[in-house]
């Protein structure tokens, strides 16, 4: 494949009866299928999806790349590779059970290139089994901000941490190369990890109010199941993320946004969550969480993220920091929480 304006990467993992609705909105965007290319990584289907991948590369072979792995590598492992074959100046991630607005691509790329920013997002909806769309709630309008200036970069800190989905976004090729910018492998979550050193690295964004991407409930996916069981794969990925910035030596230059990303998704709503779905946990997630924030972010409490209206309930998860509850108080206190605290999970 020569290059291309797009390279749209997919993993795929038993999506056969999903595949047609996706494959149809991207080779139908307004750029035209001849500006994108299409890289699919069947990830040790055992349904009929490779065949249904094989079928798109045969009818449209410079556009349209099938790598199969014969062993399940989950979906940052999938991804990572797929990167390693783009040659496209943008980077998007679709995933194989959802689909996409038509104008998708020529809407992000007029935006990307018009401001010259590192990434733009799009709003989505969310569509469930009965096919009725439930709109993403407004995070934000269309606008562009500049994230070297230290107001703007906390304004969208603030709004956009938890937006870590990587489906929504349209990337700049060079700038995910050049911050060496990948996924963590073989972990649940690996969207976080990504989407944290797009924050860290970005000094510039644009944000455009249309909803164009597709999330459709499938609860055979991965976020189908994730909330199932108990996983610590979100503090695993937490702790990743803040030894990866130590190691790069950019700690010192983003601390205060490092801090408190890491903050937020390796106590503050993993601890919120525990609480609500795995109350068996609570004291031991606490215990542990609590003792390593204070050894690894001992100045925690000075964080001027704390200090910006709308943070009230992550002052409050914060608070229990300055507490050595025993297993009996922490209970009364998680019951008491949930009880008065309306914060989805």
């Amino acid at each position: 494949m020569t290059d291309k304006l797009v390279s749209v990467i997919l993993p795929c993992y038993n999506v056969e009866k999903y595949l047609d609705r996706c494959f149809d909105s991207i080779k139908n965007q307004t750029i035209g299928i001849e500006n994108m290319e299409i890289i699919f990584v069947n990830d040790a289907s055992t349904d009929g999806t490779l065949g249904c991948l094989l079928n798109y590369e045969k009818e449209y072979p410079e556009n349209v790349l099938v790598i199969n792995l014969e062993e399940n590598k989950k979906q940052g492992a999938a991804r990572n590779l797929a990167l390693n074959y783009a040659t496209g100046r943008y980077i998007s991630f679709v995933d194989s059970d959802d689909y996409i607005d038509e104008a998708m691509y020529e809407k992000m790329i007029e935006a990307i290139e018009k401001n010259d920013c590192d990434f733009v997002q799009c709003r989505y909806d969310y569509i469930t089994k009965n096919e009725d769309p439930m709109i993403s709630k407004l995070f934000f309008r269309s606008c562009y901000k500049d994230l070297n200036d230290i107001t703007e970069r906390r304004d969208f800190m603030c709004q956009h941490m938890g937006l870590v989905a990587v489906w929504d976004k349209l990337y700049k090729r060079e700038f995910i190369l050049d911050n060496r910018i990948y996924f963590i492998e073989g972990l649940r979550c690996e969207d976080i990890f990504f989407s944290h050193l797009v924050f860290t690295y970005a000094n510039s964004v644009c944000s455009i109010n249309d909803i164009l991407y597709h999330y459709c409930d499938n609860p055979l996916g991965t976020m189908g199941k994730i909330h199932e069981t108990f996983h610590p794969d979100k503090m695993v990925v937490a702790v990743e993320y803040l030894s990866e910035c130590l190691d790069r030596n950019i700690f010192a230059s983003r601390k205060d946004e490092v801090e408190w990303m890491f903050l937020k998704n390796y106590y503050i709503y993993m601890l919120w969550e525990v609480f609500h779905r795995f109350e068996d946990k609570a004291y031991e997630i606490y215990s542990k969480t609590r003792r390593n924030v204070l050894e690894w972010i001992p100045d925690y409490k000075i964080n001027p993220y704390r200090f910006i209206p709308g943070n009230e309930f992550e002052n409050l998860m914060l608070k229990l920091l300055d507490m050595d509850l025993n297993r009996e108080k922490l209970d009364k206190v998680r019951l008491d929480m949930i009880s008065k605290i309306k914060v989805p999970v």
